[in-house]
């Protein structure tokens, strides 16, 4: 058997020894096992759901504190900020902690710290043995230490051309703090206002003019004011019928991330009909419309 196994290729034995290898790695690992279990209670809001891996450094370790939940909220913005971009002010009332609170040593700590309050409590993270070698980490919350206040605190939120309505300005840890937690996200959510001349549909606008029935039988020329203070003309030849809709090319909204590109402008033409005519006005009329 021994002269048989020096009478094979390297490349033989060579492959023999992976096979050898392979064996050993599926073999079961002996001694302290890691289970990944879950919650004997439902989880603290606003933490990760399953406990982590013990050991090796896996999971929401120390030092490393969970995020806090995100903070949706509406932001009403005209039309006019739309089109032309600009900004408006948000104002929340959250609760900060108060640093250095805790260990208020002196007269001038104390009384700047004489309108904070208590804390929502903590939340740690402990490993429990549930068995012969086996061990979880859970997180539990516990009463804090430090203070926190309510403090007013003002957003700039920047509208940019062209931002249209359900749209996000995210505003990145500006929601409530908590001891030992990163603060989760302000969501501003834009709503449009109501205008009082145009009506906006996607990456257009619409508008209502009203003419005379003069000016609808003989042409008119007219301007209108648009959403930056520019006037636009609308002009028509001929006769205009009540309904009639006129597309103003490149006068509507701008388009987002593109605002060099813009929708139309659609114009929709009503008549005044007058109440009553003269007796000469219907002798005309009738002459020149037989």
């Amino acid at each position: 058997r021994g002269p048989a196994l020096w009478r094979r290729p390297w490349w033989a034995a060579r492959r023999l020894g992976r096979r050898a290898a392979r064996r050993r790695a599926q073999r079961p690992v002996r001694g302290r096992q890691v289970l990944q279990l879950r919650h004997a209670r439902p989880p603290v809001p606003g933490l990760p759901g399953p406990v982590s891996r013990c050991g090796g450094g896996g999971g929401g370790g120390r030092g490393r504190g969970s995020k806090g939940p995100d903070v949706r909220m509406n932001l009403d913005v005209s039309l006019e900020d739309m089109y032309k971009g600009g900004s408006v002010a948000a104002r929340i009332r959250r609760r900060v902690v108060c640093r250095g609170c805790s260990r208020a040593d002196t007269d001038a700590k104390r009384e700047r710290c004489a309108k904070c309050g208590r804390c929502p409590g903590e939340v740690r993270t402990v490993h429990r043995q549930v068995g012969a070698g086996m061990f979880v980490q859970q997180q539990e919350e516990v009463p804090s230490r430090e203070k926190c206040k309510e403090e007013d605190t003002t957003l700039e939120a920047v509208i940019e051309r062209g931002m249209a309505a359900g749209m996000e300005i995210t505003f990145e840890r500006m929601s409530e703090q908590r001891p030992k937690q990163i603060p989760g996200d302000v969501v501003l959510v834009l709503r449009e206002k109501p205008h009082p001349r145009f009506t906006r549909e996607g990456n257009h606008l619409r508008a209502a003019l009203t003419l005379t029935l003069r000016e609808a039988l003989l042409g008119f020329r007219k301007e209108i004011e648009h959403l930056d203070g520019r006037m636009v003309t609308i002009a028509a030849d001929g006769v205009t019928r009540p309904g009639d809709v006129l597309r103003i090319t490149g006068e509507g909204m701008p388009h987002h991330n593109f605002p060099s590109e813009s929708g139309h402008l659609f114009v929709a033409c009503e008549v005044a009909f007058p109440t009553s005519v003269t007796d000469g006005q219907r002798e005309a009329m009738l002459q020149h419309f037989a």
